[in-house]
């Protein structure tokens, strides 16, 4: 028997999704029911992607709180007007904000709930408990061999990187996904490398773009399975999928249905770029021709097979997947912008998040073997005969089979899936008070 603190409600990760989480209850009036730990030493938002020019493809507008309360502290405009900069803002007539702009904005939010966070913490398992006096609890585990305990979880972590097959052995210091591009890039900068970008996302489009400015690459193979990098269809009719309205019409779908109408609606968020840097790509490539140079080399209708080792590089053997011929590219780095994994019984998907391993015997599940989600984002945990109330764990922000593409890691959809796992919070509230509990468990 311990005694330990028990917190009613515990965020795993504080990106963007918990920290919307932690603006809605602020709102109202329940800040002391949320404690957050995160792996990094302190709060970061897409730093390996902070690339110049790039923005983030969202109106600024759909923040973190105004769109639920235009009056919040914690908007954007409430961020430039009080750095004095919303003026300079306005007068650059940007539709969108710089990535690295917005990334000072969530950084500004979460330094008003530090006192909240753990920084420096990673959760490595979760699991679960019996509670003093009849019950269960979380117990989410740390990579420093501590642990919390807690009524609720929100898993914010953002979803698994998608790592194709040809590369899963060979990741490393010159093979690596999209998300540690700068730091990984950086390390490499004394030394001439060839690169192969695989993927034909925005991201990728933006990296190859970043690595044309870099002096020590050589040479920018893209390999994509399309045709080139195609135009994100950006129809005001299209984008509805971020409306909480087209979340209500999606998430009674049957699974089936959900899959197909994912893949009609594919081109509004995947393997698909914005205009203007699908332009300035095309200028950069039509400069090359003009000067007879191969520094960038274009792969399409191209997939990766198999990559080994040669020499400090890799070979790579590419296949085309209409006439199944095979050719080899030999490059010294692959980066891989090849997004991340969805929760299905699709090839290259997983059926729910790694760190729910440890309850997986707990989560009910549907005819394809996936979590139940509910339209709360909650999974309601199957219960023992003795457990007085249902264990919910929250996704914030990991639902995109369940609730559709406002799920893909869409910043417009922050602050309504907020307010819908706040209100859940507060609907199923079970907390003896809004301050830390202290209880005895057994363990």
């Amino acid at each position: 028997m311990t005694t330990q603190k028990i917190y009613p409600v515990l965020g795993v990760g504080f990106g963007p999704a918990n920290l919307s989480l932690a603006v809605a209850l602020e709102e109202r009036g329940r800040t002391g029911l949320t404690h957050f730990i995160e792996r990094s030493g302190a709060f970061q938002w897409q730093e390996e992607q902070l690339l110049p020019g790039a923005d983030i493809q969202n109106n600024p507008f759909r923040d973190l709180a105004m769109p639920r309360n235009p009056a919040s502290p914690h908007t954007f405009v409430k961020y430039l007007a009080a750095r004095g900069s919303l003026t300079d803002y306005l007068h650059l007539n940007a539709k969108f904000p710089l990535r690295r702009e917005y990334s000072g904005y969530l950084a500004w939010v979460a330094d008003a709930f530090r006192g909240q966070v753990d920084y420096g913490r990673s959760a490595t398992g979760l699991s679960l408990v019996e509670a003093d006096g009849g019950g269960e609890l979380f117990r989410v585990e740390t990579d420093d061999g501590g642990h919390y305990l807690a009524q609720n979880v929100s898993v914010g972590t953002g979803r698994s990187a998608r790592i194709p097959y040809a590369f899963q052995k060979s990741m490393g210091r010159s093979v690596f996904h999209s998300t540690k591009y700068l730091s990984s890039i950086e390390r490499l900068k004394d030394r001439a490398v060839r690169v192969a970008v695989v993927g034909a996302s925005q991201s990728a489009i933006e990296i190859i773009l970043d690595l044309l400015a870099r002096p020590n690459v050589q040479q920018v193979t893209a390999v994509h399975r399309s045709i080139g990098f195609r135009l994100k269809d950006t129809s005001p009719y299209s984008r509805q999928v971020f409306l909480p309205e087209f979340v209500d019409y999606f998430h009674p779908l049957p699974s089936a249905k959900k899959r197909r109408l994912r893949g009609e609606l594919r081109s509004i968020n995947y393997a698909a770029c914005d205009q203007d840097v699908i332009d300035r790509l095309v200028g950069v490539q039509r400069e090359y021709e003009l000067t007879g140079s191969d520094r960038l080399v274009m792969k399409p209708f191209s997939e990766a097979v198999l990559s080994k080792p040669l020499g400090q590089g890799h070979r790579i053997v590419l296949r085309d997947i209409n006439h199944l011929t095979e050719e080899t590219l030999d490059a010294d780095v692959i980066i891989l912008a090849t997004g991340f994994k969805d929760f299905g019984s699709e090839p290259g998907d997983e059926p729910y998040h790694p760190l729910l391993e440890g309850i997986a015997h707990r989560l009910p599940l549907d005819d394809d073997g996936v979590p139940v989600v509910a339209r709360d984002y909650s999974i309601e945990l199957k219960s023992q005969a003795d457990s007085p109330q249902p264990l919910r764990v929250y996704l914030n922000g990991l639902c995109e089979a369940s609730h559709g593409m406002g799920d893909a890691g869409a910043l417009a959809m922050l602050s309504v899936r907020a307010t819908d796992i706040a209100d859940s919070l507060l609907r199923y509230d079970t907390f003896d008070r809004e301050e830390l509990l202290t209880a005895g468990t057994s363990q």
